[in-house]
């Protein structure tokens, strides 16, 4: 064996030492005849590999026909070695195809090949644990066309599956995928404020505590003191005198409270001494949109509680607050708040949230990104399957 190195292309120049025999009828009573060369692209080692493969021919002294030596790692007449499609496959998985294709030195369609190849049999040998905590969550195939039902296990930073659609079918035929001893398994299920998810998991798991997330939860809340300060902060613009509107002289928002979104969203805890000077005018000026801050701000102190008796006392207290100061914007958000008030308080069982779920799905997104969008649901399974799916070498 020798090495080359060609241009930027590592060359090494190879032969088999093992002992032939007739592929027709077994014998190894053979006798040379001939030999070409063969240029087998292998797995890089600091530089694109090709290995030059000194093939050898035989003819069967028994039979009398001839044949060509074969390796293990060669399928049929291919021109790359086995090692070199799972290693093409496996960047395949996180990578989009063509990138792979470029950096790689091959053709697109080789590194789809090689995808093709091994995704079923990867999908198949995926060892999934059965999961104490279910998290649900939505991702987007096509933004406000299609959508998917992500099932993932954030204990053991998993994902179970992906499901077509994001309605009560969805769970039904994730749930029904899984076999009736992952489902036993399952203690928990978290997910955010969406109806369908929470009247299918009681359908079919009625035993099961369902955990609504705390961020979007917390999310809702702000969105409805959000609500409160653009209300305020329009004005009712001023014709001029020719009749015309002028954008400087006539803003749409009152500049002061325009300016201060960024620090009306933020924690009392995380206000510095220009942010709280910012606030302080416009609660005076506006004193409906100080109590929509101070309302966002004791929801955020509920769950600080302890226990559950504590954050239900909390929580007892906060909606009595948004009766007695009857903001419209807060009112609604009341009704969605004892809707999941159940919920709600099973967080201070079993603090879990959908971090892990909400991180899948922004890979989700720059996968997407990266690869410029799918166009086949399968094809986009198989990469969201076995790009976020944990190797046993990145387990703890």
């Amino acid at each position: 064996m020798s090495t080359e190195v060609v241009g930027d292309v590592l060359e090494v120049h190879v032969r088999s030492t093992r002992r032939a025999a007739c592929h027709h009828c077994g014998s190894v009573d053979v006798t040379g005849h001939g030999c070409n060369e063969r240029r087998i692209r292998d797995r890089s080692c600091a530089f694109p590999t090709v290995l030059r493969w000194r093939q050898r021919r035989f003819m069967c002294v028994d039979c009398g026909k001839t044949c060509r030596e074969r390796h293990p790692e060669l399928a049929g007449r291919r021109s790359i070695t086995n090692r070199f499609r799972q290693r093409l496959f496996e960047r395949a998985c996180g990578e989009p195809i063509t990138d792979v294709a470029s950096s790689e030195g091959v053709s697109a369609y080789r590194v789809d090949e090689a995808f093709e190849h091994h995704a079923a049999t990867a999908l198949v040998d995926r060892n999934i644990e059965p999961p104490r905590v279910l998290a649900i969550d939505e991702s987007a195939f096509r933004k406000r066309f299609r959508f998917h039902t992500v099932f993932s296990d954030p204990e053991r930073g998993n994902i179970i599956d992906l499901v077509e659609g994001r309605g009560k079918g969805s769970i039904y035929g994730g749930l029904a995928a899984m076999s009736d001893q992952v489902r036993a398994h399952i203690e928990t299920v978290v997910m955010d404020c969406h109806w369908p998810y929470r009247q299918a998991i009681e359908d079919v798991l009625p035993n099961v505590r369902v955990v609504a997330d705390k961020f979007h939860v917390i999310r809702s809340v702000d969105a409805a003191a959000h609500r409160v300060r653009i209300r305020h902060g329009r004005r009712i613009r001023v014709v001029g005198r020719d009749g015309g509107l002028a954008r400087q002289k006539n803003p749409r928002f009152m500049p002061g409270v325009w300016r201060s979104r960024w620090a009306f969203m933020k924690r009392a805890s995380k206000l510095n001494h220009q942010d709280a000077d910012a606030l302080q005018p416009i609660f005076e000026a506006l004193p409906e949109v100080g109590i929509a801050w101070m309302l966002k701000e004791q929801f955020a102190l509920i769950y600080d509680a302890p226990d559950r008796i504590e954050a239900e006392r909390r929580l007892e207290l906060w909606l009595d607050q948004i009766t007695a100061a009857g903001i419209p914007e807060f009112l609604n958000t009341w009704r969605t708040l004892q809707w999941w008030r159940e919920q709600i308080l099973n967080y201070f069982d079993d603090r879990v949230t959908n971090a892990f779920a909400e991180g899948i799905t922004n890979k989700i997104k720059v996968m997407k990104r990266r690869s410029y969008g799918f166009r086949d649901p399968m094809r986009y399974r198989q990469k969201v399957l076995l790009s976020c799916c944990r190797r046993p070498s990145q387990r703890g």
